[in-house]
């Protein structure tokens, strides 16, 4: 008989092995970075979210280029809590830097992560004169409360040129008059701002340019913008980010071009405070509140919309009081002001505020100008509002203040860093 052939036959297949059981571990703490992306001088601040389902102790660890720059304990809650952490884009050079931030447990372990780049730039001469101090210094890379004593104020490499001895700020006016960058009439203004402590530019702003702006600040009165009542003496906030004529107040080229020959390097704006009265305000210097390193390199501007009338609650300046002493935080031993309670600021800052002036015996100046007229004060300059003996009289005004491009700005009364708009004016 013929054999039968058969084919090979395929070995059956290996059962599939029992899956194994998984056990899901639930995340123990959870974190997010918020930066706000834009090119940032001076500090640059990263906001933290951070908490864990059940209640632990961590530890925050902020690290770039694989080198730790900070480092903190926190107590995690599953409650979210936010905090920021600040660095000197000075020392960490221009550019864009990947700034790391880990959660840790007690036994090192990584309990959360997030990544965040940074761009800092920090452009001109005062930028390298400003990280040239602060290395010097010895100033930290990362802040997480700011204040005057991180930076060397007696560093007189970084003291601007009106600040100098008279005859240095004269001749620097003198150059800028020999070069042809200003006239004899403005050498006369910029002389008045190093001897009295302001300056004063009438008629720069047209009749079309008042009235944009008074239309402006109409329609948000109309509107009752953050609450604002008919008559009060409150002031409204950044208007420039709603209304493009207070934009181009803020960003005004004939006012720049001032800032910027004062500074000597670019200004850029900070923020903008819009009056529809008086604002009563007690007598101040700026130092404290919108505060520069190196010192000296803020300025307010004051815009009058309207012709400002006696017994309105005008603007009162002190001529010669930007020489006085510099008043800070620290200079005073004041914990930074929260939750707006400005007891102990008024005990200790203000009482001493008026020790000053009243040891200086300086006559203050009411200021009375047309509309359209623009003042400008260095930052130590004491100021007030006037009481407004006459109530249904207006003042409407618009103050900006402006920072110079290359310095640390910050808030000293708050501790907390402070906004320098780079790209606003392009």
């Amino acid at each position: 008989m013929r054999a039968l052939l058969r084919a090979p036959t395929s070995p059956a297949p290996a059962p599939e092995p029992a899956p194994v059981p998984v056990e899901e571990v639930a995340p123990r703490a959870f974190l997010s970075l918020d930066y706000s992306g834009e090119p940032t001088a001076g500090l640059i601040r990263i906001f933290i979210t951070a908490f864990a389902p059940e209640p632990m102790l961590a530890t925050l660890v902020l690290s770039a280029r694989d080198q730790t720059l900070h480092k903190a304990d926190i107590a995690l809650a599953p409650q979210k809590q936010t905090r920021w952490l600040a660095l000197h884009g000075h020392l960490l050079g221009d550019g864009v830097h990947e700034i790391r931030v880990e959660l840790l447990d007690s036994e090192g372990g990584l309990l959360a992560q997030g990544v965040a780049s940074i761009f800092a730039r920090n452009r001109g001469a005062l930028a390298q004169r400003v990280t040239e101090s602060l290395t010097r210094q010895g100033a930290p890379i990362v802040i997480d409360q700011c204040g005057s004593e991180l930076y060397d104020y007696a560093d007189r490499q970084v003291t601007p040129w009106f600040d100098r001895d008279a005859e240095a700020a004269a001749a620097h006016i003198a150059a800028l008059v020999q070069d042809g960058t200003i006239d004899s009439a403005e050498a006369a203004i910029f002389e008045h701002f190093v001897d009295h402590g302001f300056l004063v530019v009438e008629d720069l702003l047209g009749p079309d340019e008042l009235e944009a702006l008074n239309l402006a600040v109409e329609d948000a009165v109309a509107k009752g913008l953050e609450g604002y009542e008919w008559g009060s003496s409150q002031r409204l906030h950044n208007l420039h980010e709603r209304y493009p004529a207070v934009r181009k107040l803020w960003l005004h080229p004939k006012v720049t071009r001032l800032l910027d020959l004062i500074f000597d390097a670019p200004a850029r704006p900070c923020q903008s405070l819009t009056y529809v009265f008086g604002s009563q305000q007690d007598h101040h210097q700026d130092t404290i509140h919108l505060t520069p390193f190196p010192a000296g390199y803020m300025c307010g501007v004051w815009t009058a919309l309207e012709d400002v009338q006696p017994s309105s609650g005008e603007l009162v300046v002190y001529p010669g009081t930007h020489r006085l002493p510099r008043i800070y935080r620290q200079t005073v031993d004041l914990p930074p002001v929260v939750d707006g309670d400005w007891t102990s600021f008024g005990d200790k800052v203000v009482t001493r505020w008026k020790q000053m002036l009243d040891d200086l015996a300086v006559a203050p100046q009411v200021y009375q100008p047309k509309a359209g007229t623009v003042l400008i004060w260095h930052e130590n300059l004491m100021h007030a509002g006037s009481v407004r003996e006459d109530l249904t009289k207006s003042r409407k005004s618009i103050v900006c203040h402006y920072f110079a491009e290359g310095v640390v700005g910050y808030y000293d009364s708050s501790a907390t860093p402070g906004a320098m708009h780079l790209d606003a004016r392009g």
